[in-house]
């Protein structure tokens, strides 16, 4: 009975057609070790989801086939566990009588190995059933060694699963399956579109499997849907794709619409004779691929209208031959000399077998025969014309990145930069998002260069942001994290006032063992685990406890950490801005007149206050503060843009609701003298010009089908905004 809940690794082998284990070369010599050990020879194999577990467990059963395969491993005997078939049962009776049977087969099975592939659900599984104790008996069977246990455990369970028994620790080894990356990743990522191929017949370009690789990698703190681990992420990405756009090209053929957009494209550009010519060319062509699509097509409707009726006309002469055959076996029965020669047995058996049968029951199952051969044949023959358009196909580069720009939210011209023009875009970039910084955006975008393209080190790039309020310092980190990712919310903020007091260090790395929330890891060390490529920004600095800068120093020297559970997590790919207020002072005089600073006395004077507010080791690794850099105070010309910016993002959300803003420049230019002020900078503007807004709410509250003109004025008395509103008229538009 065991054998209906141990699936051996033969069939589980025989499940996965094709079955090839890809790159992990590393990793499967050291689950193979273990396995071979004397102690702790059983394995909790732990990873995020997707990331390949089950192939690292399958490859085992492949191995054994190998002309090269150690005897080792070739002795083994894999059984994989059927949980859901087990616990299907509803019964704990039989449940634990099932037990009792699988664990007879492994003790008198040598060298058997029990693969588990959710621990977590099996565990959950036995605590609701009551049943606990069959942990135990397990347990005991590998301390014994008596059997050998493979278990299969999510990244975020394991702790769980190793609270549910205190030898696991002991009698388990521990092995940590991380992503592959690199030359690994793009291995599997190009095996496992090979799958997709057969499955969809089509091609897919290199390039694809490369772009899909590059979208998942780079975008992950999206909310895309995509949330497995690597390579599984890219397979995903791969797929919705290819669904997709087989669904168009099904309906309209890529040429066809190459064609009619070049089409579009003569006909919008003029009616000259050159135009004219190539424009006739493009329709006839237009014309006869329409055509030939339209004979695909009615070639396709056949073939499934004659299969349909097909395998309709099979299935009610079926339901007919069971009809007469059973009139014939009761006939037979109910005649005393056939109910003696068919009591033991089936009579569609006997009367096969003997060739009994009715004329009608002969002619009934030659014309199912008939019919299916003629099934069969269409089938082929639908199949050779769906073969011959998608031979035609070729899934690309540019429709993976079609597919991520659709769930991403991001423009597809964005994403099919690469990162070589995106960093000769950077200085511009971020140019037009933050205003008055020239000398600093400069900065950064030198030492970003540096950083990407120059000699790659496994260390972040720092930055510490000094400055009064308001003047870009944020601002900066969010441009920083649209120009390098596409969007700002590649931007990862922690408000350094909320680490103030010491045991504030556990939410960067997770607490310590035997703590509330150990499990969870930790805030920092999982959002660089799940997603490498961001921008880190470190809030006010100055407000951390000083064990923070323990963990930064080890962050910004070795670039990489290890959080509360043991993880090594890297940070070769971030971006760490830090920001402080220290320097503030500083900046604010800096000028021209009497009393006031050059811009070099102020960053002078900002280093000694540093000085005096952090460890000189922790100032030395911002590039041996090469990084550390004082922002300007803004001057009126900055703040009059950054408010002209703001109105144009008014005007440019109420455009739909045919509403727009006017601000005349002198009266812009006096509020903005008015109402800025240095201390404060640019960081209160944008709720002063919320009453604007305010505005434009209560009016369109009033009347939702209002369209017209909100005329602002600045009364330099009162200090506050005058309106006068124009509607538009409506029988002129």
């Amino acid at each position: 009975m065991a054998d209906n809940f141990l699936i051996t690794g033969s069939e589980k082998l025989a499940s996965r057609k094709n079955f090839k284990l890809v790159g992990r070369t590393e990793k499967f010599e050291e689950l193979c070790t273990i396995l071979t050990r004397m102690e702790s020879n059983s394995v909790i194999v732990s990873g995020p989801s997707g990331v390949g577990i089950t192939t690292l467990a399958l490859a085992l059963q492949a191995r054994k086939s190998d002309s090269d395969a150690p005897f080792d491993i070739v002795n083994k005997r894999l059984f994989w566990l059927d949980t859901d078939g087990l616990f299907g049962l509803g019964d704990n009776d039989a449940i634990v009588k099932q037990f009792k049977a699988i664990f007879a087969t492994l003790n008198r099975t040598p060298d058997s190995v029990l693969i588990v592939e959710d621990t977590l659900d099996l565990i959950d599984a036995l605590r609701n059933s009551g049943l606990m104790h069959i942990v135990n008996a397990l347990t005991a069977m590998v301390k014994a060694k008596k059997t050998q246990v493979f278990l299969e455990v999510r990244e975020a369970d394991l702790t769980q699963v190793l609270k549910c028994h205190s030898d696991f620790r002991d009698h388990f080894t521990l092995m940590d399956l991380t992503e592959p990356v690199g030359a690994e990743l793009e291995e599997i990522a190009l095996h496992g579109a090979r799958d997709l191929e057969e499955s969809y017949e089509v091609r897919i370009d290199p390039a694809a499997v490369k772009a899909a690789i590059d979208m998942s990698s780079k975008y992950r703190s999206l909310d895309t849907g995509l949330t497995a681990a690597q390579p599984a992420r890219t397979r995903t990405l791969l797929d919705r794709g290819m669904a997709r756009y087989l669904l168009r090209a099904h309906s309209t053929p890529p040429l066809l619409a190459e064609l009619e957009a070049e089409l579009a494209r003569l006909t919008e550009s003029g009616s000259s004779s050159g135009n004219q010519e190539n424009a006739a060319t493009v329709r006839a062509a237009i014309a006869r691929h329409k055509a030939e699509f339209a004979e695909y097509q009615a070639k396709i409707k056949g073939y499934y209208a004659a299969q349909r009726d097909g395998e309709k006309s099979i299935a009610q002469m079926e339901a007919q031959l069971r009809g007469l055959e059973e009139e014939e076996k009761k006939r037979h029965l109910d005649d005393p000399a056939g109910k003696a020669s068919t009591s033991d047995g089936d009579f569609d058996l006997i009367a096969r077998a003997s060739g009994y049968a009715t004329p009608e029951i002969l002619k009934l199952r030659g014309d199912i025969a008939r019919t299916q051969a003629a099934v069969d044949e269409n089938r082929v023959k639908y199949k050779a014309v769906t073969k011959e358009i998608n031979d035609r196909l070729l899934f690309t580069a540019s429709m993976v990145i079609d597919e991520f720009s659709l769930i991403s939210g991001i423009d597809a011209s964005k994403l099919k930069q690469n990162d070589a023009v995106k960093l000769l875009n950077l200085h511009g970039s971020l140019k037009r998002r933050v205003f008055g910084q020239d000398a600093v955006l400069d900065h950064i975008d030198r030492a970003v260069k540096v950083w990407r393209r120059g000699r790659r080190t496994d260390r972040p790039l720092p930055f510490l942001f000094c400055g009064a309020s308001g003047v870009g310092k944020t601002e900066v980190s969010k441009a920083l994290a649209e120009a390098l990712f596409d969007t700002d919310k590649a931007l990862n903020r922690y408000d350094m006032g909320e680490f103030m007091e010491k045991n504030d260090v556990t939410k960067l790395i997770g607490a310590p063992p035997g703590y509330d929330g150990f499990a969870a890891g930790g805030e920092m060390t999982n959002s660089v685990r799940a997603n490498p490529y961001q921008v880190m920004l470190w809030d006010e600095i100055e407000k951390a406890h000083p064990d923070i800068f323990n963990i930064c120093l080890n962050i910004l020297d070795d670039g990489r950490c290890r959080d509360n559970l043991g993880r090594k997590v890297e940070f070769g790919d971030v971006v760490m801005p830090m920001t402080t207020n220290i320097g503030a002072d500083h900046a604010l005089r800096v000028g021209t007149g009497p009393g006031d600073l050059s811009q070099d006395e102020a960053y002078e004077l900002t280093i000694r206050d540093l000085k005096k507010a952090f460890r000189t080791e922790f100032l030395n690794r911002f590039e041996g503060r090469e990084n550390i850099i004082l922002f300007h105070k803004l001057n009126m010309d900055t703040i009059e843009k950054i408010v002209f910016r703001e109105i144009s993002r008014i005007n440019a959300f109420y455009a739909t609701q045919s509403i727009d803003v006017r601000f005349p420049e002198a009266q812009l230019r006096e509020f903005c003298d008015k109402i800025y002020s240095p201390e404060i900078g640019a960081r209160g503007l944008p709720g002063r010009i919320k009453r604007i807004e305010a505005m434009i709410v209560e009016k369109t509250m009033a009347d939702a089908t209002f369209g017209g003109t909100l005329d602002i004025g600045f009364d330099a008395t009162s200090r506050n905004f005058t309106s006068n509103w124009i509607a538009h008229d409506r029988k002129a538009a």
